[in-house]
């Protein structure tokens, strides 16, 4: 008997002791917590620690992030120790957007016949950074059914009433004309026109070519079959072939119909070789998808180059129903399974959209496309494809001309 009241006793001490039925979101006295702004951008990386402007106690989950994705009110507990005990704290924060849908082309005017049926937004190309369906409508008058001009205004919008404008001139017509018929020749040859001039490889290796770059091409099936002795013979160093291509965000990935006898006939040349895949991925499902269809067609092959990923279905990206957001954490996913598999990744695109769509926020290595003569480079740029008209030995027709910076 008095061993079980000895028992109990220890018990009922150890309880109190460690603390056993004390309220865990009550604030301790003396301890006190300080928040930061409670007001945030959506897609801002935010961690436990940066809702807090100071306090005395100890943050358990600071590095833990939040949630960002979303707009709207958001609350989340925050743990923390004070003096040998753990407690919760609630923090309620707020995620707004402040940008304006971007615009990737709108026509400033826009004829139409009088008494026609006519949408003015139609051809119209705009993306948001959050809203996967931004709108466009008119502001100002026009009168479809009387001649004349109208100056009038796009309004692009997001959910949040972020708004960008662009003038627009509408041209209410009685007929419009038919141009002028005009007999032309036709090319007997696949030569190029004055209008699109070809560059001899040698040109642009004795521009481009030093201690620290390495002279490229890019191909697909488009160059046909490619003797790739003559090629190396020339001067080129590598070359970036596309791997697969998917034709439409509804079609599967399909290998490039010369991908195989290019990365065996290039290799054998003793060329340096890398794979670049056309994607139209819509999530990040699909993206990850992309990317192990990259890795068991590969087949443990080594490469000299990441992994270049290619998006630019640009003109049907109303129909995608994507944001800028997606766009970007679909990259990082096929960037990802990659990773996981032993390859590295490198994101291909023009200099217009580096700047405007991808914010490579894990800082992969960037291949740019800018046709010039000289280029500024992005922060992570390695390559550059510097023209789509080059003429190389053993190539027939145009080739993409590249440089790779060693350093």
């Amino acid at each position: 008997m008095f061993m079980k009241k000895k028992i109990m006793l220890l018990l009922i001490t150890t309880s109190l002791l460690t603390g056993c039925g004390y309220d865990k979101y009550e604030m301790p006295e003396d301890a006190y917590i300080n928040l930061n702004k409670n007001s945030y951008l959506v897609f801002e990386d935010i961690k436990m620690a940066d809702l807090v402007k100071d306090t005395n106690v100890e943050i358990l989950n600071k590095d833990e992030y939040v949630v960002n994705d979303k707009t709207g009110n958001h609350t989340v507990t925050l743990d923390y120790k004070f003096k040998k005990r753990t407690y919760k704290f609630d923090i309620t924060y707020e995620l707004s957007d402040n940008e304006s849908p971007f615009v990737l082309s709108a026509p400033s005017s826009k004829t139409v016949v009088k008494d026609a049926e006519f949408d003015p937004c139609e051809g119209a190309n705009f993306i948001d950074n959050y809203d996967r369906e931004p709108k466009c409508r008119i502001e100002g008058e026009y009168d479809i059914n009387k001649i004349g001009n109208y100056s009038v205004k796009y309004i692009f919008s997001d959910e949040a009433n972020n708004e960008t404008s662009r003038n627009l001139t509408v041209k209410v017509v009685a007929e419009v004309k038919k141009p002028t018929s005009t007999t032309t020749k036709k090319p007997t040859t696949n030569n190029p026109t004055p209008s699109e001039p070809q560059y001899n490889i040698q040109e642009y290796i004795n521009k481009y070519k030093f201690d620290d770059t390495m002279i490229g091409i890019d191909v697909s099936r488009w160059q046909g079959d490619i003797d790739y002795e003559q090629v190396k013979n020339a001067g080129v160093e590598f070359v970036m072939m596309r791997m697969g291509v998917q034709s439409g965000s509804k079609k599967d990935l399909e290998m490039d119909s010369f991908y195989q006898k290019n990365i065996e006939n290039a290799k054998n040349a003793g060329l340096k070789v890398g794979v670049y895949l056309y994607s139209v991925a819509l999530n990040q499902d699909k993206a990850r998808e992309h990317a192990k269809w990259v890795v068991k067609n590969l087949n443990g092959m080594k490469l000299d180059f990441p992994i270049a990923y290619d998006w630019e279905n640009w003109q049907y990206i109303r129909e995608y129903n994507v944001s800028i957001h997606d766009l970007n954490m679909n990259f990082e996913a096929f960037a990802d399974e990659l990773k996981k598999n032993g390859y590295e990744t490198m994101l291909y695109s023009s200099k217009y959209y580096l700047n405007h769509i991808w914010n490579n926020r894990k800082d992969y290595p960037v291949w740019q496309a800018h046709y010039a003569s000289e280029t500024e480079m992005h922060k992570n740029g390695v390559m550059w494809q510097f023209s789509d008209k080059g003429k190389v030995p053993g190539i027939k027709g145009n080739v993409d001309l590249d440089i790779y910076y060693l350093d």
